[in-house]
């Protein structure tokens, strides 16, 4: 039997992204690019968000590929977002089927009707196609819920959760990671999963000081009690990343509610690992994040 040290140290290296799903990810990135070609102005496109970020959990269930529309499809901006949302999702669903493209708030996802089996899979589950257009140093994407365009740059997200990582002698990233994994595994009830690096940002402060289990129950009790405050763009530019929970007051208590219990069942499982009872810590842990988290 692992102890719960070695749990944990199995559970960040299974959280990482391997060599095959990379490889994956690319080559679904250059097929969507030559699709999205042969029917629009591209001018550059690139993986982005928590992929990008090394944020993402496994599996790869959905992988950010951002498409910069080159001037001849600048009437878009004039009109409403889900008019550009809707003519890209028509590129892409002779490709993939009407019932496997679909729109979401601000990109188009493609599912590739993978069949996932406990946790495990090498390839990439679907890809959201986040149109966009140039904006000085920045980029304008759409917003379907608010019915406009906003304005964006990945680079600073990326920036600001290497510069925490650094801070934290490379363990802020696989916190995070692990963090998602609960949300993922619990019903994702914090919204979007960006949320959870932008609430990591700031309530987790270098220098590292603790451990996994600890730094774990310590973040899931203080955004519990600071999730209702507001959490903005990190870069400054877009609406807050916690809009979707701010505006409807029965989410909010949905995602407080799980985070309480999220931090309860760590002290739970450090109780429990503290007593001896380790295989039983282990479960408390196992029953937190899923079969992902081994227990030998």
């Amino acid at each position: 039997m692992l102890t719960v040290d070695e749990a944990f140290k199995k559970f960040k290296s299974r959280l990482e992204i391997s060599t095959n799903e990379q490889q994956a990810a690319s080559r679904r990135q250059r097929k969507l690019r030559e699709q999205l070609d042969d029917r629009l102005d591209i001018a550059h496109d690139f993986l982005t968000g928590a992929y990008a970020r090394d944020t993402k959990t496994k599996p790869l269930r959905d992988v950010d590929v951002f498409v910069e529309l080159g001037p001849n499809e600048l009437k878009y901006r004039d009109a409403h977002p889900a008019d550009i949302l809707n003519r890209v999702r028509a590129v892409l669903v002779p490709h993939y089927g009407d019932d496997r493209v679909r729109t979401d708030r601000r990109c188009v996802r493609v599912d590739y009707g993978l069949v996932l089996v406990d946790d495990a899979s090498d390839d990439v589950m679907s890809c959201d196609v986040v149109p966009a257009f140039a904006k000085g140093d920045a980029y304008e994407i759409p917003d379907d819920v608010l019915g406009e365009w906003i304005t964006t740059d990945p680079r600073v997200h990326a920036e600001r959760a290497t510069a925490a990582n650094k801070a934290l002698s490379g363990r802020w990233k696989p916190l995070v990671k692990m963090a998602k994994k609960w949300n993922q595994h619990n019903g994702e009830p914090i919204e979007p999963s960006f949320l959870i690096e932008v609430l990591a940002l700031r309530l987790v402060d270098g220098p590292w000081g603790g451990s996994y289990p600890y730094e774990l129950r310590q973040l899931f009790a203080s955004a519990a009690d600071r999730l209702a405050d507001g959490w903005a763009d990190p870069a400054g530019l877009g609406p807050a990343v916690s809009d979707s929970l701010d505006e409807d007051p029965h989410k909010m208590q949905v995602a407080r509610d799980a985070l309480t219990a999220a931090e309860a069942a760590c002290t739970e499982a450090l109780r429990l690992d503290r007593s001896g009872r380790t295989g039983d810590a282990l479960s408390e842990w196992q029953r937190l994040f899923g079969p992902t988290f081994s227990k030998s």
